[in-house]
């Protein structure tokens, strides 16, 4: 079974420019999954501090998760700067739509990730829905979202499972970042997970492996603004060092026990 851990769903203009029908919605991801071999994939809305927080996204990817149960899930995507206004929709997306975790972009309301006062709430009520945290981190917000930003808030909240978006970017791809720090931050705090959105440097994660073990790397695509067979055909086909139990866990093992499916 193979799950993609980080993917968008909804409407994003640029995304007519590559020939995807707009909304890129279930059925549209449902086709691409069968067409790639992939089984299922987590979606959040797209796009940067959207003017309407979000919303019509994340409806269009609860209408996705009520289709196709078993193929789309839904991560909530919410600005930490609108308060209650912001934990309330978290709350709705996660105990009356099934969301099966928290997706975090500093960009979205211009903060920085050691802004505790501003953060924990959040990261409060994700605990208290059972969820799992993703931040993204590293490329041209890196000062912003740093793993060990990420790591900092892990230690304060060790029933919380937190992902490190882009394995932190920082050297990776050409982007600016901090991938110096993903290791260290990893073997710091065991609720720590990273996955592979936009990293296509294959020793960099195989030395991840190596470091911290294949149970903490998920399978991430960036998609559909990367392909998200790529990932896939990188660690099934072109890893040879990793073990069949490893690329296992990697392709799928870890997202169904992470996300709780």
């Amino acid at each position: 079974m193979i799950y993609d851990s980080h993917a968008y769903l909804g409407n994003n203009p640029v995304w007519s420019d590559i020939g995807l029908n707009l909304p890129f919605d279930g059925d549209e991801w449902v086709k691409l999954l069968d067409r790639v071999g992939i089984d299922g994939v987590l979606t959040a809305p797209p796009g940067i501090g959207a003017d309407e927080d979000f919303i019509p996204d994340m409806d269009i990817i609860s209408e996705a998760v009520k289709r196709y149960p078993d193929r789309i899930f839904g991560f909530a995507r919410i600005n930490p700067r609108k308060g209650d206004m912001a934990l309330n929709e978290l709350r709705k997306r996660v105990e009356d739509q099934g969301f099966k975790a928290l997706k975090m972009n500093t960009l979205d309301g211009n903060y920085t990730l050691d802004d505790k006062g501003l953060l924990y709430p959040v990261i409060e009520t994700a605990a208290n829905l059972k969820i799992p945290v993703f931040f993204h981190t590293g490329d041209y917000s890196f000062p912003t979202c740093t793993p060990s930003m990420v790591s900092s808030i892990a230690k304060d909240f060790s029933q919380v499972n937190f992902i490190i978006g882009h394995m932190g970017f920082g050297g990776v791809n050409g982007f600016p970042g901090s991938t110096e720090e993903l290791i260290p931050c990893m073997k710091s705090s065991q609720n720590l997970f990273t996955e592979t959105a936009g990293v296509f440097k294959a020793e960099f994660i195989q030395d991840v492996v190596d470091s911290i073990g294949a149970d903490r790397v998920l399978l991430g695509s960036n998609g559909p603004y990367s392909p998200n067979e790529l990932p896939k055909i990188m660690i099934g086909k072109h890893m040879n060092k990793l073990t069949d139990t490893e690329k296992s866990l990697i392709l799928g093992g870890n997202f169904l026990r992470v996300f709780n499916i």
